[in-house]
């Protein structure tokens, strides 16, 4: 199991600064500690946990002071601003969000730049703004994933889609991804979109709906694996094939068991700790890239095991 450090502060200007998630800084004789206020979208899942302990590492690694607000759930848009603009109050040098709403993301960053504080994005891409972005390629997991997909359909058949809110730019990326991928597939229907799921289970009560007005679904596409958990359960006497984002450890499993049939490799800690890797790095002056795009790829039963073994971003 991964380290489990609990990635909230209340949104009161009372905190202290962190090295990560739950502990305070280390001092550093050799070099003056970067200050970064970290932002995430939620502290519910496995998934945003494993996010700070990356950030964790990082902060103790790279010397920096890191301070992470978290809201409850992906829903609460408004609870996430006033957590930046309490941050934006205080002395930090870089601001770092994976915004609920990636297009509404300009009066915070033109703030933040009015006070001299550098703003990045991790995880998910700020859209209305230019902003350095560390992450994976959304649109191409989707698209790679679509191809698993029809893999597993043997090329034909009726599927759907549930994705997460598309105000999360990251979710509509993905499904984008999928559907380009689809346009190949002759054999293949689209029959419904839903969004709305970010970091959601899906209810038996909404799984019964969907499967009561598309009796003929062989194959659905989530974007996130808290969602894809969910429906794999509520589903477990049909014939479904689920692909799905994120490798937390119960969704790994899931692709063990064939619950899952492709997951797209998108390490909460490895985004966590390479996002303060680079916005150390970027005020400190070194060599960046205007984005850190990560590798990603896509987990089956066939590499599974493999992956698991040599995962270095692992924690034990």
């Amino acid at each position: 199991m991964r380290k489990k450090y609990i990635c909230i502060l209340a949104a009161v200007i009372g905190f202290c600064s962190l090295s990560g998630c739950g502990s305070s800084a280390k001092k550093t004789e050799e070099r003056e500690q970067v200050s970064i206020g970290v932002v995430t979208k939620s502290r519910s899942s496995e998934y945003w946990l494993s996010v700070c302990d990356g950030m964790r590492d990082a902060a103790e690694k790279y010397h920096a002071d890191v301070v992470i607000l978290s809201p409850d759930s992906e829903t609460e848009e408004k609870v996430q601003e006033n957590m930046i603009c309490d941050l934006l109050k205080t002395d930090i040098q870089a601001l770092a969000v994976s915004p609920i709403n990636s297009y509404e993301c300009e009066d915070y960053v033109n703030s933040a730049r009015e006070k001299g504080i550098s703003v990045y994005a991790y995880d998910t891409p700020i859209e209305d703004s230019d902003t350095p972005y560390i992450g994976i390629d959304n649109e191409k997991l989707g698209y790679e994933l679509g191809e698993q997909l029809a893999k597993a359909l043997d090329h034909k058949g009726k599927i759907g889609v549930i994705a997460g809110d598309f105000k999360q730019a990251g979710h509509r990326m993905r499904v984008a991804g999928f559907e380009k991928y689809m346009e190949k597939e002759p054999g293949i229907t689209i029959e419904m979109v839903r969004n709305g799921y970010s970091n959601m289970r899906v209810s038996q009560k909404d799984v019964d709906e969907i499967l009561v007005k598309y009796p003929d679904l062989n194959g659905i596409m989530t974007t996130s694996a808290v969602t894809a958990l969910g429906l794999s359960e509520a589903i477990e006497e049909r014939e479904i094939s689920i692909v799905s984002v994120d490798t937390q450890e119960d969704a790994l499993k899931a692709v063990q068991d064939g619950r899952i049939v492709a997951l797209g490799a998108q390490s909460g800690y490895q985004i966590g700790y390479e996002t303060i890797k680079y916005i150390v790095k970027d005020l400190e002056g070194e060599e960046t890239e205007e984005d850190e795009i990560l590798d990603s790829q896509v987990l089956t039963k066939e590499n599974i095991d493999i992956f698991m073994k040599d995962d270095k971003y692992s924690q034990s």
